[in-house]
């Protein structure tokens, strides 16, 4: 964290103390900078925090987040990360032998009034007329199937390019960074394109891919084969799975390399009221999967199984981050800024749950929530101590 840099040139506030604020502002779920200023300008609060009796205002905080060097706050997200996987305080399912990491994209907020230079463009219509709407996106990289389920990049969307483009840089450039770190690349069907996964193989990682466009030839080319031989039937408590594995099609030929894909059949008994009544609803799913692997290292039901914790990057990621820490929340418009909030998300996210879950008997956290635990957090700033972060010094 002292090794965070802005641009300014005499600062007079530290980029610690200022990075600091902003860390607790996601910590204790304050919902604006606006709300951060609110609670600096309370006396005999945060300096004990921040390291410093000169307090940051909003604008201030704006300023320093728009100049700050995001490479080293990606390699202080990156340290965190590596100290977490060295110390076991990330754990994923017993036994599991490869890091899955998902890939995927997320819509921060949109506006027709304000924009900057870097926004992204659509026509919406509004009243029979098409407005322009200025938005932004990013995509983001998180393990899944594990706890916490940690952050460990993010990448926004330029104007003029393709998520999948975006995608591109952030997968080159989590492999360089956490290298043995992670082994399989996951990623949504809009993903299942030969650049992406060639990116992906040529890192020496594997990836698993959703297949939904029935009109391309490696879908056409995996229903002929599945029509041909019997399923493997798989009883998981009340779902049922009908597993095809189909080794070494050569349908994907912008690839130039067979692939291997898995389809899934499944259907899942599930008792619901309905009408004041309980009853026995049946859902059925179609799950189809392109996979580098092969089945004799890594069995169909274990592609499937990474398949669906895709989803903890929607359920335990963007759902929580957004409901939660407000992540859709317009702190800043200016690009780096953006980027720099969301890297300290990352950064809180994964610091309060290894506390929560690491740290915190379970004895202390029966009762406690971690919505909780961060008004605890917040209450805590009033209480009088030594200063928290004794090894780092900061300029005022």
């Amino acid at each position: 964290m002292a090794k965070l840099r802005d641009g300014r040139r005499r600062p007079q506030i530290g980029t610690a103390t200022v990075w600091l604020a902003v860390f607790a502002m996601f910590a204790v779920r304050l919902r604006s900078l606006n709300a951060l200023e609110q609670e600096l300008r309370r006396p005999g609060r945060w300096a004990r925090w921040v390291g410093s009796r000169r307090l940051p205002s909003a604008d201030t905080v704006g300023r320093v987040l728009n100049r700050l060097e995001l490479a080293e706050q990606r390699q202080l997200v990156t340290a965190l990360n590596r100290q977490a996987w060295r110390r076991k305080a990330i754990h994923g399912r017993p036994g599991a032998a490869y890091r899955v990491v998902a890939v995927d994209g997320h819509e921060l907020w949109a506006s027709r009034a304000r924009c900057c230079d870097e926004c992204l463009v659509r026509q919406v219509p509004v009243g029979g007329v098409k407005v322009a709407e200025y938005y932004h996106r990013v995509v983001v990289a998180q393990w899944v199937g594990v706890t916490p389920p940690a952050l460990l990049d993010i990448e926004r969307v330029r104007p003029h390019e393709g998520e999948v483009v975006a995608g591109r840089r952030l997968v080159a450039r989590v492999v360089e960074t956490y290298g043995r770190l992670l082994d399989v690349i996951t990623a949504d069907a809009l993903y299942l394109e030969a650049p992406f996964i060639r990116t992906v193989l040529d890192a020496g990682k594997h990836v698993v891919v959703v297949l939904k466009q029935e009109a391309r030839e490696l879908y056409q080319d995996a229903d002929g084969l599945r029509a041909m031989q019997a399923p493997t039937v798989r009883e998981e408590g009340a779902r049922t799975t009908r597993l095809w594995d189909l080794p070494a099609l050569t349908s994907f030929t912008t690839l130039e390399r067979p692939v291997r894909v898995v389809w899934a059949e499944e259907r899942t008994t599930k008792r619901q009221y309905r009408g004041g009544q309980l009853r026995e609803v049946v859902e059925e799913h179609r799950w189809i999967w392109v996979t580098d692997l092969s089945s004799e290292g890594v069995p169909a039901r274990l592609i499937q199984q990474w398949g669906h914790d895709r989803w903890d990057l929607e359920n335990r990621g963007f759902n929580e981050l957004t409901m939660l820490w407000h992540m859709d929340h317009c702190f800043i418009h200016q690009p780096r800024a953006i980027e720099a909030v969301l890297l300290t998300l990352a950064t809180a996210f994964l610091l309060t749950s290894l506390f929560y879950g690491r740290n915190l008997k379970p004895v202390a956290r029966r009762h406690l929530t971690r919505l909780a635990l961060a008004a605890r957090l917040l209450e805590g700033f009033a209480l009088s101590g030594a200063s928290l972060w004794p090894e780092v010094q900061r300029s005022d």
